[in-house]
């Protein structure tokens, strides 16, 4: 076991084992079979609309019950990970989550449409806390790499989900949600059937980290509510942009409705990338050292989309997404770190309520741009990334911990 600043670095360079990343890349496919659920659910709101003749107000309560549900009780469900593993919550996450998408389009009323957001909100956070730890764990000192293979199939499956439920809903009507069932049933039984290797490959990795380098380290309350803070105002600029930024296309940039998918699909799809290939940047210079190189990239990108034209607007979405998804699973293993007793409540703090409050501020933004238009409402959003860089400067540097835990125990 290393105990020494040498071979924590040493370590953190390592490479992942074969068991290591199959057991990463099992629980990265079953991050993308449930956050398609959570995907799909804004694409469902104009159908629902139309097909229950619900107004704005009962279209919006219904996006808001499914992100109350999948992100403010995601810390309980990290508490209940930290006191003891609870593997079963990651199938049970994965079938809840696919059940209650498959439950929207047999809803009777208004009432029971809430009822299946609600399942599928809960189910997705009952698998993010567990799965993160997990993924925490079996990664062992290569932690960068290891979440941002977990937090890749997350990406993904979230950008999957409106096109999934959109096709099942033109090729069979309302009801074909019911065939989102499936998927998730086949991936809760796959996890249920590994939950055994998946526990031992934990176990095993864990064994050869010194708990007393990182997991004995006193928590950082403070330093994790500064990061909170950050990623919720991360959160507001990504889904600002995704939001309103098809509006500004089209209203300032002469675009076409028809452009706007493409758009989306660009701006979401370069984050999976970013993911994958920011993970070892992030190993070799630190995390707090990557997320502030990450979100300067973005400022610029983000203003000249203001004023783009063209495969610009493409090229400057892409470098956008890239740069601002690429710093997901590095602030998740961030979180964990400032609270190394208490992974599964970190994790549901980072993904969950923190992107849950990001929801909110969206909201916000919708209200100004009512009031002052959406060009007024992009510019102002320029003011956010400063801010999310003056966050991540004023963290303190995970590295640096570990590695004045590893001098205090040699």
């Amino acid at each position: 076991m290393a105990t020494n600043p040498q071979a924590l670095q040493q370590n953190s360079l390592a490479r992942l084992t074969g068991t290591q990343m199959t057991m990463l890349v099992l629980l990265s496919v079953g991050h993308a079979f449930t956050d398609v659920n959570q995907g799909a659910i804004p694409a469902l709101l104009p159908v629902l609309k139309d097909a229950y003749g619900l107004s704005y107000a009962a279209v919006g309560s219904i996006l808001m019950v499914a992100n109350v549900a999948s992100s403010v009780i995601q810390p309980a469900f990290g508490l209940m990970s930290d006191a003891a593993r609870q593997s079963w919550l990651m199938p049970a996450g994965v079938l809840a989550a696919a059940t209650g998408l498959a439950m929207t389009g047999f809803g009777h009323s208004y009432y029971a449409i809430l009822a299946a957001t609600a399942l599928c909100g809960l189910g997705v956070a009952a698998f993010h806390p567990e799965a993160s730890r997990a993924a925490h764990h079996i990664a062992g000192w290569r932690r960068a790499a290891g979440m941002a293979v977990y937090s890749v199939g997350g990406n993904l499956g979230f950008a999957l989900g409106p096109p999934f439920v959109i096709g099942l809903i033109t090729a069979f009507g309302p009801r074909g949600t019911g065939f989102a069932l499936f998927p998730g049933l086949v991936m809760a039984a796959v996890l249920l059937a590994l939950l055994p290797r998946l526990n031992a490959a934990e176990d095993e990795a864990k064994a050869q980290v010194d708990p007393g380098i990182t997991e004995n380290l006193p928590s950082l309350w403070g330093a994790e509510v500064l990061l909170i803070v950050l990623v919720t105002v991360r959160s507001w600029i990504q889904l600002g942009l995704a939001s309103f930024y098809p509006f500004y296309y089209i209203a300032y940039q002469g675009g076409s409705k028809a452009d706007t998918g493409l758009l989306l699909f660009t701006f979401l799809a370069s984050g999976a990338l970013g993911t994958v290939f920011g993970s070892p940047l992030a190993d070799r210079i630190g995390t707090r050292a990557f997320l502030i190189l990450s979100l300067t990239v973005v400022l610029p990108a983000q203003a000249l989309l203001l004023v783009s034209h063209g495969w610009q607007t493409l090229a400057l979405l892409f470098i956008a997404g890239f740069a601002l998804v690429s710093s997901f699973s590095v602030t998740l293993l961030m979180s964990q770190e400032f609270l190394p007793r208490y992974v599964g409540v970190a994790s549901g703090l980072n993904i969950g309520f923190s992107i849950g409050m990001g929801g909110i501020g969206v909201t916000l933004l919708g209200v100004f741009a009512d009031r002052w238009g959406i060009g007024a409402t992009l510019q102002s959003m320029l003011v956010l990334t400063p801010v999310a860089i003056l966050l991540a400067w004023l963290l303190p540097d995970p590295r640096r911990r570990a590695l004045a835990g590893a001098a205090a125990k040699a």
